[in-house]
Parts: C-alpha cells; structure tokens; sequence
C-alpha cells in the first residue's frame, strides 16, 4: 500500500464506524467491555483505557463506566491489577497461579491477577472528562483522581525501589507487548528452579499446548510459541514464591527489566495526572511529583547512541537490551526526546526496510532477525501502538508523517476488519477477530 493509496472513502468510512461500534456492542459485559468474546472474555487494564477511549467518541456516560469498572479490581495497596477475571468464567491461572483473595490487600469481591499493566487510567480519564458535560465529568474526575493517584503511588513505592524515577516490572504480561523480543531474551537467561529446569529438559512445554485456550481458538502460528508460554507461565510461577513483591525477589533470579514502553506510557500518564490536579484544582503528593519529574531524566538514560534507540534496561546487569521492537518510539508519546535525538527517531520510523512498510509500523522491524509476520509481538501491526505513534507525531510537529500514519491505520482496518493484530507486509487480519481496543481506536482515529 503506498501512503496516496491510503486514504478510506467517506462510504468506508462511515461503514467502518458502524462496524466498530457494533463490536463494541457485541463485547460489551455488565458494565465492561471484554477484549473478545470468545478468546478473551475477561477485563484488562489498558484495554479498557484503550475501549474508552474510543467509547468517549460516540457514548461518554458508557466510557466513564468503563473506566469505573476497572477500580472494581483496584487493590487496597493502590495497585490496578492488568486483569479482573469474568465472573462464572473457569481460568487456569484464576485457580492456580494468581489466587489473589489469598493476598490481604485484593478486593473479596473479584478475582484478580497480581501484577498490574501499563497504567494509562489518568490519560482515558482526561480524554472521556473532555467528552462528558457537567456535571457528570466533575463527579467523574473526583471519582478516579484519587484512584489513579493512588496507583501511580504504589508504581513508585513498589517498582522504583531505588528511586531511580524507573519502574521495574516482574513479568512481561506487565508490558503489554507480551512476548516481545527484549523479554523473551531476558526470561531465557532466567535462572529457573529446579523442577521446571527439568520439565524444560523433558519438552514439558509442548505438553502446555493441549490445555492452552489461545490455540485452541487460533492457529499456532499467530501466538506465542510453545516455549514462550513455558517461560512466561514460569515466570509468573516464580515471582508467585515471592508474593509478586519485587522488594522480595532475588535479584540475580528471574527476569527484571525497566521496560522502556511501559516507563514511557507512565510518563505520558504522568503528564496526563498533572492536567487532571490543575483542572480540579487539587496537588499531588510531594513524593510522587518529585518521582514524575525523575521519570522524564531517567528514560532519557535510556537512549543508545551507537543503535540510535531508546532501550529497555535489565535491571540485575544494569545493561541496556537494543533488541529493536516498536517500544523505541514511544519516549516521543511522553515528549521525552529533543533535537537531534527525536530527529534520529523519525527518521528509523519512515525507513521502508525497517518500521515503515507497505503497512502500518510493525511491533518488530521487518529487517530484524527476530521478526515473525504473523506472531503475536514479534512483528506483527497493533492498532493500540501506531495509535501511540499518530498522537506523538503530532506532538513533534510531523503533521504530515502522522496523518498518513492515521489513514493507514483506518484503511487496514477498513480492508482486513477489526482484527487483533495484522501483517505489515500484505496488511491481512490475524489473531482475534471483532476486537475491541482495534474497534476503538479506530473509532478515535476516525471520528478525530
């Protein structure tokens, strides 16, 4: 697709936004909407940000719910767990991993996972406040403010123990990209106990295939491997000794990075924060402001000059990991970058060879030796990212750079249907289908 082919008729587009709608429709629960009906029926964190989002656009009062819903999971502690499970819903790791009414600062009332996600609340907050009239979106901002303080509290308190202004995750489900290159590489190197150290020698993870519910659904090829999702379950297992309590965890055991998106995402939410306290008029912590500013300096010194990227840190070795994925861009989302580093930025992401293909920007790039057309982070185009993307463009003045991005990104869409995931190279739709944050999104996009 060249970027003049791009552009989605008036038609199309109106066709689009009544599709997208109805997928919304069609996921909508009892006061929240699940990413898919049949592959994912629970509620995720940043889903729901992303679902409102584009909710705001065409019904607010049902936006605002949905960010109300996900303080039903919000821990006593401040922490917003990355899923709430659906209720009369039976889930392997609901049952067996997280068990999360066992923890004194779960809620009793829903069953929760025990690690959080990237936590763009305050920003889905400012943008669904800006479609509500008063006074609805008065009662709605003091509603979550404090709730979202409260979460950007426990960030600081629990994952930034040296107060670096770095939030240091425990698994890469807290990411968002999931098995993407730079935490595949890190759980490889994780030092496992003994008996998963021998279910691994056995090829144990081909044995997860046959109670996994993703390929069931879906081919194979389109998730993570077998032996990703080995080493993610045994991930999840080992930072269960510990309580999921980084302050407990060894640090020359499991796989700790300071995850460059995820601190990048936090900053733009961080600014999204600051916008809520001056509009209700109210401060933030001491504490907590003096961390906002550190973030900003800190994904600075995240920058590699040799590679020309921003890059997640391990945060045992303290090495940079300068695998490429599309997590290098977002600093630009939270207006970190300046001057000849931004420029340096732009220019990898309209490189035809690398982020900028027939289709809009891949989650690794397609000259990298780690890219997968199809499978899941390795490679293929997410709407939620590229959204990211279009939105910072405009931040940097690349006005025109965004909006071909922005029209891209509809007429994938538009073409394929609003599928998870899909190719950058022939722009077909692959993981789930009717999904919710692609429906979304591409409602904001659209409807912009």
């Amino acid at each position: 697709m060249d970027d003049g082919d791009a552009a989605v008729s008036d038609t199309r587009r109106d066709q689009l936004v009544a599709t997208c709608r109805t997928v919304l429709d069609t996921n909508w629960r009892d006061g929240w909407t699940c990413p898919s009906a049949d592959l994912y029926p629970h509620q995720w964190l940043w889903d729901s940000c992303f679902i409102a989002i584009g909710l705001a656009h065409v019904d607010p009062s049902r936006a605002a719910d949905e960010l109300r819903s996900l303080l039903r999971g919000q821990w006593a502690n401040g922490m917003l767990p990355n899923m709430i499970f659906a209720p009369g819903t039976r889930d392997l790791g609901s049952r067996t991993i997280w068990r999360s009414r066992t923890h004194d600062d779960a809620p009793r009332d829903v069953d929760t996972t025990c690690i959080t996600q990237p936590p763009l609340l305050a920003i889905a907050a400012m943008r669904v406040a800006a479609a509500l009239d008063e006074p609805a979106r008065g009662e709605f901002l003091r509603e979550l403010f404090p709730r979202i303080v409260a979460h950007h509290e426990w960030l600081y308190r629990e994952r930034d123990l040296d107060g670096t202004g770095l939030v240091t995750l425990i698994h890469p489900w807290e990411c968002g990209l999931d098995s993407t290159p730079p935490w595949m590489d890190a759980l490889r190197r994780m030092r496992l106990p003994w008996w998963l150290r021998i279910a691994e020698r056995l090829h144990l993870a081909r044995v997860l295939r046959r109670i996994r519910y993703d390929t069931r659904q879906l081919p194979a090829a389109e998730r993570a491997t077998d032996d990703d999702g080995f080493l993610m379950v045994a991930a999840a297992v080992h930072a269960k000794r510990y309580g999921f309590e980084l302050r407990r965890m060894p640090r020359n055991e499991g796989a700790l990075l300071q995850d460059v998106g995820f601190n990048a995402m936090l900053a733009a939410a961080n600014g999204a924060l600051r916008f809520l306290t001056d509009d209700l008029g109210e401060s933030l912590p001491p504490s907590l402001d003096a961390s906002i500013d550190r973030t900003m300096r800190a994904i600075d010194d995240l920058w590699d000059n040799a590679t020309g990227q921003y890059c997640s840190r391990d945060a045992v070795t303290g090495a940079l990991v300068t695998a490429r994925t599309i997590a290098t861009f977002l600093p630009l989302w939270a207006g970190i970058p300046v001057g000849e580093r931004a420029a340096r930025l732009v220019t990898q992401l309209r490189d035809a060879a690398s982020y900028w293909p027939a289709f809009p920007v891949p989650s690794v790039p397609i000259d990298a030796p780690g890219f997968r057309e199809v499978r899941y982070w390795k490679g293929p185009t997410w709407v939620n990212t590229n959204w990211m993307l279009v939105d910072a463009l405009h931040a940097y003045s690349e006005a025109d750079l965004a909006e071909q991005l922005r029209e891209r990104t509809i007429a994938v869409v538009a073409t394929a249907g609003p599928f998870e995931y899909f190719s950058p190279l022939d722009g077909s739709g692959h993981g789930a289908p009717d999904f919710s944050w692609t429906a979304a999104l591409t409602l904001d996009l659209a409807l912009e």
